[in-house]
């Protein structure tokens, strides 16, 4: 029987970071607990319309908030969401994934071991990244409202490896950078919240350079910028061989940065190199214990009254817990 021949750096790359990866894979996490077949709430279409309005314009005054853009995430992709589970199902990568269910942050991935992997791997460029902005792996709010466990592990996957795209692009957590990551997931994955961050973070470019003008600032203005990049990301998302949510990014720590973009076709250079440390990001989130659950932030404040009354979320704790 014919082998298929795998590069010895790739081959390398799959085999050692099984020692990352394994913590990943067989330690407990947040998704186990909603194992059960029924498990979850399908939303009407008014929570959602509810929910998605005001995470939208709540992310227009205070774009940082990662609880709003989880919630939003959620209520949006529900046109989607069966085509991104279908993606992670076509390979033998993403359907190892959704049996295995592995998280990303620090409780199932050795960060430290990340820092001693050579400088161009991709693992390493990921830590650096992840020093150099300020940013947590743990930052990324649990996704609670999808009707399945499936759906529910699918979009918290999403959101977990947005990171990893900064680093496959090579942008920053400015504004530009973010913007230009959600044309990239526009194009590849076509999520409605990809589309709305991708107009929203567009129409902030172009109201602060706005105020630049007028205010005769010096500083470089991001639009001129954001119409290379943002045709470059767009037609970059099209050219991607694989499906990216159904990468076992864990097992491709070690891999070569520069290997691990050109096995994915993402090996176009970007028309304008951004610093991959401008402008880091901080962290705001608040956390709240309704019925049970966490939320963070707004909409927290919707469910106070609502989620401890709520007895479809009572029933899902009961049986969770093994009451009746």
């Amino acid at each position: 029987m014919l082998r298929r021949y795998v590069p010895y750096g790739t081959r390398r790359a799959l085999t050692t970071t099984t020692r990352l990866a394994s913590k990943a894979s067989s330690s407990q996490h947040a998704h186990e607990v909603h194992e059960h077949s029924d498990y979850g709430v399908r939303a009407p279409f008014w929570e959602r319309a509810l929910l998605g309005t005001g995470s939208a314009l709540g992310l227009l005054v205070s774009p940082r908030r990662g609880d709003l853009l989880t919630v939003l995430t959620q209520v949006s992709s529900y046109p989607r969401i069966d085509e991104l589970v279908y993606q992670m199902q076509s390979t033998h990568e993403g359907r190892r994934l959704l049996v295995e269910r592995p998280s990303i942050n620090s409780h199932t991935i050795d960060i430290d071991a990340l820092a001693q992997l050579p400088t161009d791997s991709f693992g390493r460029v990921w830590f650096e990244w992840l020093r150099a902005n300020h940013v947590s792996p743990d930052e990324r709010c649990e996704a609670q409202y999808m009707p399945t466990f499936e759906t529910r592990y699918v979009i918290q996957r999403y959101r977990e490896t947005h990171d990893f795209y900064h680093v496959l692009l090579g942008m920053p957590t400015s504004t530009l950078g973010e913007t230009v990551v959600k044309y990239f997931e526009a194009s590849h994955m076509h999520l409605p919240v990809a589309v709305l961050s991708a107009i929203g973070g567009s129409a902030r470019i172009l109201r602060d350079d706005g105020q630049a003008v007028l205010s005769q600032r010096t500083t470089a203005l991001d639009t001129p910028r954001l119409v290379g990049l943002a045709d470059w990301a767009w037609r970059l998302g099209q050219l991607v061989r694989t499906p990216l949510i159904s990468i076992a990014w864990e097992r491709r720590f070690e891999q070569p940065l520069d290997e691990l973009r050109a096995e994915l076709g993402i090996d176009v250079p970007p028309p304008v190199l951004l610093d991959m440390t401008q402008r880091p990001r901080t962290a705001q989130r608040t956390v709240a214990h309704v019925a049970g659950r966490r939320f963070f932030g707004w909409p927290s404040k919707v469910w106070e009254r609502h989620g401890d009354k709520d007895e479809r979320y009572a029933k899902s704790e009961r049986r969770h817990h093994g009451q009746a």
